[in-house]
């Protein structure tokens, strides 16, 4: 996916994610990545996880980047706080976030990316 032309819009169907190969994270087969798109850099990664019900994520944190996820179908906590299909969730930068989850598997999307403070930003000292 990461080497697609870049001057254009790329769409992949539905059929064409269900047919993607899935990576198990951390070794787990109950715990399937698929990945999306991936930054030129490689820095931002953007893709779904498949869970199967129960199974569980243990608590990690990344200490500079940021997570967005939204909760596909199934219901799922993360971090402790349930989120149910239709459902965001954003993990800050270094905030443990153990996801389980419930009894029926869960999908979701999620963009992760390089977070930088404000003071690694341009600024204009006065």
């Amino acid at each position: 996916m990461s080497d697609a032309p870049q001057d254009k819009v790329t769409v992949l169907s539905a059929e064409a994610l269900e047919q993607m190969k899935s990576f198990p994270l951390h070794g787990d087969e109950r715990l399937l990545n698929k990945l999306l798109w991936k930054s030129p850099n490689g820095d931002t990664i953007v893709g779904l996880i498949q869970m199967a019900p129960g199974a569980r994520d243990v608590g990690h944190n990344h200490p500079s980047a940021t997570q967005h996820t939204w909760v596909i179908n199934g219901t799922v906590s993360i971090g402790g706080v349930e989120a149910g299909a239709g459902s965001y969730a954003f993990v800050p930068p270094g905030v443990d976030h153990e996801t389980v989850a419930g009894d029926e598997p869960v999908t979701m999307f999620y963009i992760y990316q390089p977070f930088a403070p404000e003071h690694d930003h341009d600024h204009h000292d006065h």
